[in-house]
């Protein structure tokens, strides 16, 4: 691959990425003329460490930016959805969001802990060989027991 096509993969993630120049070169740690020269294709000699800073800087795959893959996101560092979203918000947005996650969390329905108790129980429920503890057995009775009106 040539320095040019390597830039253009620089250029073009970048555009991708709403990225500046300045952007870039402060992640990297050189300077706005360093980063607009890789993407031009005017470096002779390209450092595989600069490469590496970009792509990293850019979040995408290194190997891509120089042509040893076709694959432009880093394979052990897919984007879950809810951070697509949450970088697209502006500074407010992001504050709203990290509150309503937070409140999540105080729901024990959506938290790992509850998740874990869930599958306990009803793993040993579903298995005959697996005898339910004492407070399984009581939180079951509860339940049965509850005379409350569902609305």
């Amino acid at each position: 691959m040539t320095n040019a096509e390597i830039g253009s993969r620089i250029k073009y993630a970048r555009d991708l990425k709403d990225a500046t120049l300045e952007d870039i070169a402060k992640k990297v740690g050189v300077t706005k003329s360093t980063i607009q020269r890789y993407e031009a294709g005017k470096i002779s000699a390209i450092k595989i460490p600069v490469v590496d800073a970009i792509a990293i800087a850019l979040n995408v795959n290194p190997a891509w930016i120089v042509g040893k893959s076709d694959d432009m996101e880093l394979p052990s560092q897919k984007i879950p959805k809810i951070l697509q979203y949450y970088e697209t918000l502006n500074d407010i947005g992001k504050h709203e969001a990290t509150k309503r996650v937070e409140e999540l969390t105080y729901i024990p329905q959506y938290t790992k802990k509850n998740e874990e108790d869930y599958l306990r129980v009803n793993a040993a429920h579903a298995r005959t060989d697996i005898e339910p503890t004492d407070e399984d057995q009581a939180h079951d009775d509860a339940i049965m027991n509850d005379d409350s009106e569902w609305e």
